[in-house]
């Protein structure tokens, strides 16, 4: 995917980044980027910030435009929200996606090889099928309109931490309805397992249980690590599509790991 514009009289630029909020944990010498999926927000990271920055990491991560206490825009293609990230620096010894994040994460990575020692990407979604797409969307849409409340959150996900329901009924009840449809709509087909046959960073993929409304499928996973010897792909057996919610000590060790 391009992350140039076309202008008039028929040149091309890359879009202007937007300022993002950040939330950080930590102070180094280690840099970890993490990216949230739609409808959610860097503060929902709490758990693996806090894990990396005890690691010796510091660890940012933005609100995307559109969520958050980010600035809203005019534009949602994932060009625009790559451009954002790449604006955070360069040179990242990890960084994480979740979800869209993990879209973008390996968007920026493929974009610039200088832009990440190891990508982790968290239940990405690369590809989502047209027959299922409208309905994955009306979700998230519905998300952002009428978010839940952390009693609803916690209703649903029982085993979260309470933590992590009240962070995600914050970064719902913040994120911009507009921009959650806009950023969904604007970039269909979904269709964005390729760049991640390109990239020649190391990659972790973790996919989500398919018992569990995995968004990333094993098969895909055995491909990529066909086509691309930088990729390893697992699957969080148990874990639902937040993997980092479901299973977060899994999640923990298999980011250690990968890094050491």
């Amino acid at each position: 995917m391009a992350t140039w514009q076309e202008v008039p009289g028929g040149t091309s630029e890359p879009p202007a980044p937007l300022e993002l909020s950040t939330t950080s944990w930590g102070t180094g010498p280690g840099r970890a980027l993490l990216l949230h999926g739609i409808v959610s927000a860097g503060a929902t990271w709490w758990r693996l910030a806090e894990t990396l920055a005890a690691d010796g990491y510091e660890v940012v991560a933005p609100d995307l435009r559109g969520h958050g206490t980010s600035p809203r825009a005019g534009s949602y293609l994932l060009a625009d929200h790559v451009a954002d990230v790449q604006a955070l620096g360069t040179a990242w010894d990890l960084v994480v996606g979740h979800s869209l994040g993990g879209v973008l994460g390996a968007l920026a990575a493929d974009a610039d090889r200088r832009f990440t020692r190891r990508l982790v990407l968290l239940d990405p979604a690369l590809d989502v099928e047209e027959d299922r797409f409208e309905a994955v969307a009306e979700a998230e849409i519905r998300d952002a309109t009428h978010p839940p409340s952390v009693r609803s959150v916690q209703g649903v996900h029982a085993a979260w931490d309470r933590r992590d329901a009240a962070a995600v009924a914050a970064a719902a009840k913040a994120a911009d309805a507009t921009a959650v449809a806009r950023t969904l709509r604007d970039n269909a087909p979904w269709r964005y397992t390729a760049v991640v046959t390109r990239l020649t960073v190391p990659t972790l993929v973790l996919g989500a249980d398919p018992a569990r409304g995995a968004l990333f499928h094993p098969r895909t996973g055995v491909e990529l690590m066909i086509r691309n010897p930088s990729v390893r792909a697992r699957v969080v057996v148990g874990a639902g599509h937040a993997v980092h919610r479901e299973r977060p000590s899994a999640v923990a060790t298999a980011v250690r790991s990968f890094l050491w």
